[in-house]
């Protein structure tokens, strides 16, 4: 058998001069010296020692002495006697380890050929779970803008550690942001972050967490490495080089013309594919390409207001999430045949202060937008959702978002600046009873419990039935409004031991327990833990009430109330704190001798639910009228005069007359008092505004809704709201 010499030249057959004179000189007793090849060598099972430099060895290389084929000479690389079994170990001398002009070798060269070489397996190393990082992350986590903030949710971070689990998370400074509602915290190393980051996405209480970290690249870029096996380092580096961010400066270039950022079917384009730059949402690509592109372009062209994406290939917003943070006043973005199939894949760039200025958006050739159509059978819905993600829009698909598509308050704050109108697909009424009955029962209760509400809610035990029920609940979503105005921010810690929120508390013991039973344990569990207010009565359009008679609930019949309005709070020290509320009550007749009507209660209260909000104002419940009123008409009107003139006083009127005044027939009279139920104003006010209309209702409506902000306090209904 033959010892196996390991010549380090063997792999390229490359052969030197010595080597060339000792085959001419050996050729009788070598052979030729085409046996020095691979192939021949290899195919003829030749011996494999030899000297280092001649190339012997498994990769080919000089031909070999016959005196020395069994083992060669060692001083020249040669190797020991192996066995019949196995090949012999090759020893390494200093000749092995240097050049061949006597320097120490760098390890430069390529290593040997061996016909039982495997192709290296991936190695621990080579894995992010080897991540070279040492020290701790900053872990940042938001909600979604229109839910519920994060700021004060204590049960995040349970639930965070529950998902992560096995992994365990030893979480420190935990901080919050009342503005943005998110929250962050810092863990221990680098392979807890890694498992919070891949849960980005996950819901949580019916809102999808977006969770990043102060190591995202690191964490990121492993995992792009490991997804794609192998992807060479010139596709992966991006912003690696001077010659890359050359390129880009030039694409960049090469696709702006006058405001207009032509990023359109990125992928074929002759500059990118010189440099090897994969596009961003393309396959195994860099996360940051997206990001590295929109930074260039910011630098390079500031004033860009128009950028098309179409024909990318785009499944998702979030590889080209940046253009939000470097073209925050973008006005028109093209989506335009690309692959985004959710609604959730748009919410990288809508919401909060996202693109505020964004007027024109295109999806055409999106499944999403498809889907929805081919769904329905028309694009009402598809427009719809669009125009919740990006309110400011007014132009989708090339065609004008109208009429106005209103969602509610957020829209009216948005429109309280400008000169448009929310029209609501019917008019806003004011309060509504059913009858006189009830309006004055109802406005009797309310104005003997809030007062007492205001200063000492003990004395509301004999209110409450023995077997009645009382909850609240709290609804923590930002107020544009306070912000807007100014106004310190609210405080809702102590509102959360008690909320019983629907939407929040899913355990059914802490639902249980929240729902307050029986007179005593909802004046001592329910109202006195709730912070002290004050109800301004005096100003009936701070309220909205309804209210009115209803059977079937008890063998009296009930009143049912539904009231609107706001409260101050006046706790630790807290006042100008405006808080917006919405309060529903079932009362009954008060039993003789029950100890209801025994402290002067005529009715008693079966059921109390409070909802508190942040504050909204009362503009929602002004009354309004679709007719318009002459301008001669609101002159003629003495009594409610246009704004900046005094409203005369009138004497000798009672302020809540039994019959009619003088002059005054049986059906003005009716009139006039339809008109106290719709608008709030008093008997005499209400005279003299019919008067100036001809005595038609609807005109008074609509100049007593115009002419509100005018109106004295002493014109409306005192001190019953």
């Amino acid at each position: 058998m033959y010892s196996r010499g390991r010549g380090r030249g063997g792999a390229r057959g490359g052969r030197s001069n010595r080597d060339q004179g000792q085959d001419e000189s050996n050729a009788t007793s070598g052979g030729n010296a085409q046996d020095g090849l691979f192939t021949s060598s290899f195919r003829r099972n030749a011996a494999r020692g030899g000297d280092r430099d001649g190339g012997g060895g498994g990769g080919g290389g000089g031909p070999v002495r016959q005196s020395n084929r069994r083992g060669g000479r060692i001083s020249e690389g040669g190797a020991i006697r192996g066995t019949s079994s196995f090949p012999g170990r090759p020893v390494r001398t200093r000749r092995a380890f240097e050049d061949k002009d006597g320097d120490s070798s760098m390890g430069n060269e390529n290593k040997n050929f061996s016909p039982y070489q495997r192709p290296k397996r991936t190695t621990r190393a080579n894995t992010s779970d080897n991540m070279e990082h040492s020290g701790t992350v900053i872990i940042f986590v938001n909600g979604q803008a229109d839910r519920e903030s994060l700021a004060t949710d204590s049960g995040l971070y349970d639930f965070l550690c529950r998902k992560v689990s096995p992994t365990k998370l030893n979480i420190t400074s935990k901080r919050s942001n009342e503005s943005s509602g998110g929250v962050s915290f810092v863990v221990a190393d680098i392979h807890q972050a890694k498992a919070l980051r891949m849960l980005s996405g996950i819901r949580y209480k019916s809102q999808k967490l977006n969770i990043r970290t102060s190591e995202d690249e690191l964490i990121m870029g492993n995992r792009e490495r490991e997804r794609d096996g192998g992807a060479s380092g010139e596709q992966r580096s991006v912003a690696s080089s001077h010659g890359t961010i050359e390129a880009i400066r030039n694409f960049i270039r090469s696709r702006y013309n006058n405001g207009f950022l032509n990023l359109e079917n990125m992928s074929h384009d002759s500059i990118l594919r010189a440099a090897k730059i994969i596009p961003p949402g393309q396959t195994k690509g860099r996360s940051d390409v997206g990001t590295v592109m929109m930074k260039v372009a910011a630098e390079l062209f500031p004033e860009t207001t128009t950028i098309s994406f179409a024909m990318n290939g785009l499944k998702s917003l979030q590889p080209i999430s940046s253009v939000a943070q470097f073209f925050p006043n973008l006005q028109n973005l093209s989506l335009k045949s690309n692959d985004i199939r959710e609604y959730k894949d748009l919410e990288y760039l809508s919401g909060g202060k996202k693109l505020s200025r964004l007027r024109e958006l295109i999806l055409l050739d999106n499944p999403v937008r498809d889907r929805d159509v081919e769904k329905n059978k028309d694009d009402l819905q598809y427009r719809s959702t669009i125009a919740t993600l990006f309110p400011t829009l007014q132009i989708l698909d090339q065609l004008p978002i109208a009429p106005k598509i209103s969602f509610g308050l957020g829209d009216l704050l948005n429109d309280a600046g400008g000169s448009g109108k929310v029209v609501l697909p019917a008019p806003v009424k004011g309060n509504f009873f059913d009858n006189p009955a009830t309006q004055t029962t109802v406005l009797e209760f309310l104005e003997n419990y809030l007062k007492l509400f205001d200063s000492n809610r003990s004395q509301l035990e004999h209110a409450y039935d023995a077997n009645a029920t009382f909850s609240f609940a709290t609804m923590q979503l930002p107020s544009l409004l306070q912000k807007k105005r100014g106004e310190p921010s609210d405080n809702w810690s102590v509102y959360h031991a008690q909320s019983r929120n629907m939407t929040r508390v899913k355990d059914l013991e802490q639902r249980t327990k929240r729902l307050h039973y029986g007179n005593k344990d909802i004046i001592q569990e329910g109202l006195m833990k709730l912070p002290e207010t004050k109800h301004d009565l005096s100003d009936a359009s701070r309220f909205c009430i309804d209210a009115w008679q209803t059977g079937g609930l008890l063998p009296a019949v009930c009143i049912y109330i539904s009231m609107h309005g706001a409260f101050e709070e006046v706790h630790h020290g807290r006042q100008g704190i405006l808080k917006s509320f919405d309060r529903t009550f079932i009362i009954a007749p008060a039993p003789p001798n029950s100890p209801a009507a025994m402290n002067g209660w005529r009715v008693v209260i079966i059921s109390d639910q409070i909802i508190v909000r942040s504050y909204n104002g009362s503009d929602a419940w002004k009354p309004s009228m679709e007719l318009s009123v002459p301008s001669s008409i609101i002159a003629a009107m003495s009594g409610v005069p246009a704004a900046g003139l005094p409203v005369p006083h009138i004497a000798g009127v009672p302020t809540t007359p039994q019959e009619p005044m003088p002059g005054v027939s049986p059906e003005q009279h009716a009139k006039a008092q339809d008109l106290q139920r719709l608008t709030g104003l008093n008997y005499p006010y209400a005279i003299q505004c019919l008067s100036a209309c001809d005595w038609d209702i609807k005109k008074g409506v609509v100049l007593v809704s115009e002419n509100r902000a005018s109106i004295p306090k002493d014109a409306w209904q005192q001190p019953k709201f």
